[in-house]
């Protein structure tokens, strides 16, 4: 990673939002407009790499957000475009729902944002900031991508990070702790080996582990694949999701 490429990596941050709305019908429009959002995003704003959005369990009504911003500038950029402006407004007038949890996670929460970035994300958003412990927001690929895959993983033992970088190829990957001292871990993965790996560690155990993709054969290659080097408590399988898990234009 060069100067510049290290530089840009510092300004990066993800979103990650459990938002609870007041009914399924207010948590459809929700995604409806999310997607429209998204659309317009990905039509233009290329540095934001990551804007996935979907029901965070079968009531349907507690969404998830996950976004990631290769620095303010993206995040900025797209919440001033005035068509996604309306979108938003639409979507989340203030009787549609709140949100339960909205973390920030940045690679030195030491580091100070610019203070319309900060009055939107602490004032707004009423972010909790979260350092990272270890990984990257974005590297590009050496392989042709051939999955598109979202994890979400709490409760995750120290080395889960390790092994599975060294079974797939993520190009977003961050492991974090929250309050209460549980290790998580989100990434965005774009291959999966088809060889054996050498198990760095016996029965790594992760808690719970959200699988976000719209290719059920890419799930369960997945799947096979992390069942044989984990122990996984739940699995939540997520084919159906409003917005995209990695941006076209990146590698």
């Amino acid at each position: 990673m060069n100067e510049a490429e290290e530089e840009k990596h510092s300004m990066a941050f993800l979103l990650f939002v459990e938002f609870d709305t007041t009914s399924e019908a207010n948590a459809t429009m929700i995604l409806e407009c999310l997607s429209d959002m998204a659309d317009l995003v990905h039509r233009d704003y290329p540095n934001v790499y990551t804007y996935a959005f979907r029901y965070a369990d079968e009531t349907k009504k507690k969404l998830f957000f996950t976004e990631i911003y290769a620095d303010e500038e993206a995040f900025l950029n797209h919440g001033r475009d005035p068509e996604f402006g309306k979108l938003l407004l639409k979507g989340f007038d203030g009787t549609t729902g709140k949100s339960r949890k909205e973390l920030c996670i940045r690679p030195d929460i030491n580091t100070p944002l610019s203070s319309i970035t900060a009055n939107i994300l602490e004032n707004y958003l009423h972010v909790t900031y979260i350092p990272v412990q270890q990984g990257f927001f974005h590297r590009n690929s050496t392989e042709k991508r051939e999955v598109e895959i979202l994890i979400v993983c709490t409760g995750c033992d120290e080395n889960v990070y390790e092994q599975l970088n060294a079974l797939v190829d993520c190009v977003t990957c961050l492991q974090f702790e929250e309050s209460d001292g549980r290790k998580q871990l989100i990434a965005v993965i774009t291959n999966i080996s088809s060889k054996t790996q050498p198990m760095k560690e016996k029965n790594l155990s992760i808690n719970t582990m959200e699988i976000v993709c719209s290719n059920e054969e890419a799930i369960r290659k997945f799947q096979d694949l992390i069942e044989n080097y984990f122990q996984i408590q739940f699995i939540r399988n997520q084919t159906n999701f409003s917005g995209y898990i990695r941006h076209q234009f990146l590698s």
